[in-house]
């Protein structure tokens, strides 16, 4: 596949991990008040070098002691390490959306103990430090008030299939709201998902539509279900084949699969600044 094309494969990638990291349940994230918090890890052995523009490879791996990417921008970087869509980002320097590099870091003497407790965020964090040390990188949150769509349930009510709960021990009982671990499986235009909240599937929204969704619908079960649409991409390309048998775009779709429905509102949303940044120097 060609540079942009692998770009967007790449970005899809990120998708999934960026599902997988908020699948973490609720109970796992707010960790007890009485206890202490360890240090995080740091990647104290990192490789940043400008990618190669004959090389159309886009790779991108993340575990607790390591992080690698091939041909990634700082753009890129810095959607997956704050996990913000790319359109939030703003005040970046023209390069930042074109240079492209090859970055390696790890942890050299990993904790296991440590690197197997951390949280979501804590993930996330563990690659903050490297941007702001070789990009120099200055940043700060603005909200702003801008386009949204808020998820409500139609009038006729919701098509949902509440999520069993997990399995009872009698020794400890389930804690109101707790919910089983969700899982998904995500192709173009499909997606089957097991125990999920409507906060959750509002964030996965968001990521296809680039545009923020807010939930409004007031549910507060996890749900099973399986939704089936026609991306625009691939709406565009049905109709000149005169193709009449695809499933409807999201917004009809979720409507009539999920008793559901997307309308366009106003609200506040967290957006990233950058105030600074320069191109690393090569190591």
């Amino acid at each position: 596949m060609d540079g942009s094309a692998a770009r967007r494969a790449n970005r899809a990638k990120s998708a999934l991990l960026v599902i997988a990291l908020l699948a973490v349940p609720a109970i796992a994230q707010q960790p007890a008040a009485t206890t202490a918090q360890p240090a995080l890890p740091v990647y104290d052995a990192v490789s940043i070098h400008p990618h190669n523009a004959s090389d159309n490879r886009v790779d991108l791996s993340f575990h607790p002691d390591s992080f690698t990417a091939i041909n990634i921008t700082l753009k890129e970087l810095l959607s997956y390490a704050y996990q913000i869509r790319e359109d939030l980002i703003s005040g970046l320097p023209a390069w930042a959306d074109s240079a492209h590099f090859d970055i390696s870091a790890r942890v050299s003497d990993p904790d296991h103990s440590v690197l197997d407790k951390l949280t979501r965020d804590q993930m996330k964090a563990v690659l903050r430090p490297v941007l702001s040390d070789r990009f120099q990188l200055q940043i700060h949150t603005e909200v702003r008030t801008l386009p949204v769509y808020d998820l409500v349930v139609t009038k006729d009510g919701p098509k949902l299939q509440k999520s069993p709960p997990p399995p009872d021990d009698p020794d400890h009982p389930t804690p109101p709201g707790k919910h089983r671990r969700t899982s998904w499986q995500f192709n173009n235009g499909e997606i089957t998902v097991t125990s999920i909240t409507m906060s959750d599937f509002a964030v996965t929204l968001a990521d296809q539509l680039h545009h923020t969704v807010i939930d409004k619908t007031g549910l507060t079960d996890a749900y099973d279900f399986n939704l089936k649409w026609t991306p625009d991409e691939d709406a565009d390309k049905a109709a000149d084949n005169g193709a009449a048998d695809r499933p409807p775009d999201i917004f009809t779709a979720l409507q009539e699969q999920l008793g559901l429905k997307l309308e366009a509102a106003k609200g506040p949303v967290t957006t990233l600044v950058v105030d600074h940044a320069e191109q690393p120097s090569p190591n």
